[in-house]
């Protein structure tokens, strides 16, 4: 009986570690410095869910929305979706990562600011 309660926590000890590393790997640190300090970081892609996309501003869309191509995609977002920020790239986070490219699944798009980057 011993042994089996030394097994399970070896097992417990092993898989909480693990988790902790996972986190600290997942926990979105992508070498800019400058990125990760701002507060709209954290708010936004604080999950480990902003991935580097492809985006295009196409123009003003309705009402208070920006017209943008995702990867090909072209959808409408609310402006106060987009954030200019010191990046070479620009970042979607997702609600729902792999779903739709739509308003709806999109908590926040972060794109190089205008005047220099990084």
């Amino acid at each position: 009986m011993r042994l089996h309660h030394l097994g399970c926590c070896v097992i417990f000890a092993v898989t909480i570690s693990g988790a902790g590393t996972l986190s600290r790997s997942w926990g979105h640190d992508v070498g800019e410095p400058a990125l990760q300090k701002l507060p709209v970081w954290n708010q936004c892609c604080g999950d480990g869910d902003c991935v580097p996309e492809n985006v295009q501003i196409l123009g003003k869309g309705l009402d208070k929305q920006l017209d943008v191509e995702i990867n090909g995609v072209e959808t409408y977002v609310d402006k106060d979706k987009v954030s200019p920020v010191p990046s070479n790239r620009t970042w979607v986070c997702y609600i729902s990562p792999g779903g739709a490219i739509r308003n709806e699944n999109i908590r926040c798009i972060l794109h190089p600011q205008s005047g220099g980057t990084n």
